[in-house]
């Protein structure tokens, strides 16, 4: 095919145009990714996320967690961050723990940290990838709390981030 659209919906051909991965925020520095999932809710997938994130910091490694669990968010809890994330021309800032991991999580962006949020699988899977593309994210280890089963998230983070 010599005239590529680079429109892949309407091609067959299996070409490198159809990477999707999404660059990083231009000022980020990330050096390894790592997803947290299971196809089965209440497993303990954030108390994993969480774990491995402490003990990579008391290790001595800058550590990051991105909350794509959008709809049930328990990272910020976890590491008891509270408040609402701020942001500049740059890009958003992520919150910090009292033992200095990074956090970003859907309700650190809300007016009550409490509210519900009832968004379509399109607008979510929007949000985890804006958490990737949006967030000055400065680590060695981001680990990205994923949310329970095989949706739109779980493609969403496979197909668009480097997860290591």
């Amino acid at each position: 095919m010599s005239d590529c659209t680079h429109d892949c919906s309407s091609c067959s051909a299996d070409c490198a145009s159809r990477d999707l991965m999404a660059p990083a925020n231009a000022k980020s520095s990330i050096k390894r990714v790592i997803a947290v999932i299971s196809g089965k809710g209440g497993v303990g997938k954030s108390t994993v996320t969480a774990s491995l994130a402490a003990a990579m910091a008391k290790r001595g490694h800058k550590v990051a967690v991105l909350d794509a669990d959008i709809t049930g968010p328990s990272i910020p809890k976890a590491f008891g961050v509270h408040g609402q994330a701020t942001g500049s021309e740059a890009g958003l800032y992520p919150m910090v723990s009292k033992t200095g991991i990074q956090v970003m999580s859907t309700n650190l962006l809300l007016p009550n940290e409490t509210d519900p949020v009832i968004w379509r699988g399109p607008v979510i899977s929007s949000v985890v990838q804006q958490f990737w593309t949006d967030v000055l994210w400065n680590c060695d280890y981001l680990f990205v709390d994923m949310p329970p089963g095989t949706g739109d998230v779980p493609l969403t983070v496979f197909q668009s981030l480097p997860v290591d």
